[in-house]
Order: C-alpha cells, then sequence, then structure tokens
C-alpha cells in the first residue's frame, strides 16, 4: 500500500535548475484491450517521444533521452499485476522512485523541475484508508484498504470463537436457560475484545471511516458497545456472510465508501460557498485562493476534480500567481512557468500537513460557478 508518508520525498523535493524530474503516470491493466502484449510500452514510447519534440537545446534532449530511457528499462522489466505505475526519476541524481497501484490512473508523462504529484494526491483522497469489521457471534475479521488494496490483520484479530457447549443432558449439569447464558457471555466478552481492538487499530493505521459488515444484530449489538471515539467513525453498515473473500469485501465497501464520498463533498461545497462570502475563514475563485496560500493560511484545498490552469512561480520566494502576472506581485521577483498552478498549490497544501479535495459531480457543478476552486483557511 501506498500512503502520503511515501511520497514525502516528492513532496519536499525543491525546484532545481538543470536537474528536471520526469514523471509518468501509466495503466498497466492486463484487463485493458490497449494492454494485450504489453500495449502500454508504446503508449510510454509515444508520450516520451511527445516531450522530447518539445525540446529544442540538444543538451537538454540528451538530458531528457537519459531520464527516458531509464524510465523505459524499467517499464521494459516490470511484471505486470497492477493497475498502474508511477515512476518518477531523475537519472542526472540517479534517482527513480517506482511504484505499481491497484488503482487506474490515466496515462500521462511530465519533465518539470518538481515532481508532477496531483494524480497521487487526488487518489489518496478519493481512496483515503477505511477501516473494515466482519464479525459474526464469536468471531471478527478486521481489514484495512487503501488505494484500492485490501488488508487482512489475521493476527490483530486472533479467532475468539465460542467454545463448544455441550448440550444439556441427562447429567443435567445445566439447565437449558443456564446453558444459553454462557453462550450469550461469552459472544459479548467476544465483541467487546474486537471493539478494544479495533480501537488500537484505528490508532495505528490511522483510519477515520469504519464500516461494519455482518448481520443486522450483530453489527448494531457491536455498534452500541464502541467507543465515542469509534461510534462518530462509522459510516455504514452493511450485510455481509462471514466467510466473504477479501476481494468481495474490497467490492462491497468501496461502492459504499464511493457514495459517502460524494455525499461528503456536496456538503464540502455547500459549506464553502456559504462561508466564502460572509469571510468566515473560506475563499473561492483561483486569485483569492492564491492569495492565501502564499499567507499559508490554506488547511483544506477545494477544487473541481480535472481543473487546471498554467501560471507562474517567483524564483526569489517561491510565490505561484496566474498567467497575467509579468512579475511577482509579492516581491516583484521573476517567474518560471508552471504548468499546473493545481498541482503545485496542492503539494504545498500537503507538505503543510493540509488537505486537498478534488470534488466531483453535484459538488463539481456547484463550485464551478464559483471559479472551480476555493479554500477553507486555518485563520
Amino acid at each position: 500500500m501506498i500512503s502520503i508518508q511515501d511520497l514525502d520525498q516528492l513532496i519536499k523535493r525543491e525546484p532545481r535548475a538543470g536537474s528536471p524530474v520526469l514523471s509518468v503516470y501509466l495503466s498497466t491493466d492486463a484487463s485493458r484491450q490497449q494492454n494485450i502484449q504489453r500495449g502500454f510500452e508504446a503508449v510510454l514510447h509515444q508520450m516520451l517521444r511527445s516531450i522530447e519534440g518539445q525540446l529544442l537545446e540538444k543538451p537538454v534532449r540528451k538530458q531528457f533521452a537519459e531520464d527516458a530511457g531509464r524510465v523505459e528499462h524499467v517499464v521494459k522489466i516490470h511484471v505486470q499485476r497492477e493497475k498502474s505505475l508511477a515512476i518518477f526519476c531523475d537519472a542526472s541524481e540517479d534517482f527513480c522512485w517506482t511504484r505499481g497501484l491497484r488503482i487506474r490512473l490515466r496515462d500521462d508523462a511530465h519533465w518539470d523541475e518538481t515532481p508532477y504529484l496531483r494524480p497521487l494526491l487526488e487518489a489518496l483522497d478519493e481512496y483515503e484508508r477505511y477501516g473494515v469489521v466482519l464479525i459474526e457471534q464469536g468471531r471478527s475479521r478486521l481489514f484495512t484498504v487503501l488505494m484500492g488494496e485490501i488488508e487482512e490483520h489475521v493476527d490483530a484479530f486472533a479467532t475468539a470463537k465460542v467454545p463448544h457447549l455441550r448440550s444439556t443432558g441427562t447429567d443435567h449439569l445445566w439447565s437449558q436457560k443456564q446453558f444459553q447464558r454462557k453462550k450469550e457471555v461469552h459472544a459479548l466478552w467476544h465483541l467487546k475484545h474486537a471493539a478494544q481492538l479495533l480501537d488500537h487499530l484505528s490508532v495505528q493505521y490511522a483510519f477515520d471511516r469504519v464500516i461494519l459488515a455482518g448481520t443486522e444484530e450483530v453489527t448494531s449489538e457491536f455498534e452500541r458497545i464502541l467507543s465515542k471515539r469509534l461510534c462518530t467513525r462509522v459510516v455504514s453498515r452493511i450485510a455481509l456472510p462471514f466467510i466473504a473473500s477479501a476481494a468481495l469485501v474490497l467490492q462491497a465497501t468501496q461502492e459504499v465508501m464511493a457514495r459517502i464520498e460524494r455525499e461528503s463533498e456536496r456538503e464540502l461545497v455547500d459549506r464553502l460557498l456559504r462561508d466564502a462570502p460572509a469571510k468566515n475563514r473560506a475563499v473561492t475563485g483561483l486569485d483569492a485562493t492564491l492569495l492565501a496560500l502564499q499567507e499559508e493560511r490554506i488547511w483544506r484545498l477545494i477544487y473541481v476534480d480535472g481543473f487546471q490552469k498554467t501560471g507562474g512561480r517567483c524564483h526569489s520566494c517561491g510565490a505561484l500567481c496566474t498567467d497575467h502576472c509579468q512579475v511577482c506581485p509579492f516581491c516583484g521577483g521573476t517567474l518560471s512557468q508552471v504548468k499546473d498552478l493545481i498541482d503545485a498549490s496542492a503539494q504545498r497544501v500537503v507538505d503543510w500537513g493540509g488537505k486537498i479535495e478534488p470534488v466531483q459531480e453535484d459538488a463539481a457543478r456547484k463550485l464551478a460557478a464559483a471559479g472551480s476552486i476555493g479554500a477553507q483557511l486555518r485563520f
């Protein structure tokens, strides 16, 4: 699994003159027709040649060829298992970062001063980590899901099965009532034990959302004994058989999480559009958002999924600005071109410990009317 910590080296990489980074996103999903017989290698070659065609100076073309050659080698020896590949390469510094992902990302390539991280940052928002507890009387299974990958934590939830209890017979050791009571007490003990383990693991794996799976009776009983902190993180209860495969658990819960994500986005944009006109620690529009970014006030950057703008970055103070700026509006310094202002802004917000939120569907349509971008502010 990949996390924001895995990207730390890339996020913190400062722009370096004369040392561009080649960023490549490549769909390697074997279920796609174009990837039969490793067709993704031809897609990569075409993307790289497109970048090369825009480079006019011979030394620059030579430098790009070194990065491109290394990336093509990585892809050539890649064993086709995941749905996508993310590669970041700077051969001049002997740097090559590669991850296989079980989610599908669009084919894309950039050669620029900084790594192009927007697709990964957006995927981490869309496919954030969540926990799943699959439970029945006396048995539990715990899963965590991140970026399309599911992991079952077998060691954490050691099976605490209800032991086999002899039914009442001629020895009358227990009455039927006592027998049933002992069984119920053990089942309740297991639920409490499972709740404690879930609490511990929610801290260890840092997930903010939990789905409870099983029968209506058991999941509702389990939710009642959760701590207040965990109760606030339960987003859904669904019916699944205890013997469900990890693949089935993943499919069922991803559908739930996608619906919840869209609902959350609508609420977030509604609040933003209500707070911004009242100047209640919120702004909308690109200019206002970039100003708040320079002032380091943004804690959540919100924008329409797919929204793109070019702009500039100041060589002196690092400020980002729109295309209409000839010099830095903050210090008067000279500017270099930024191909994707949203990517550059998102990286800066995440580097400060903030969040990004690309929105889709209804939320996107509402935000588009207010400039397609905005932010909730720290102060």
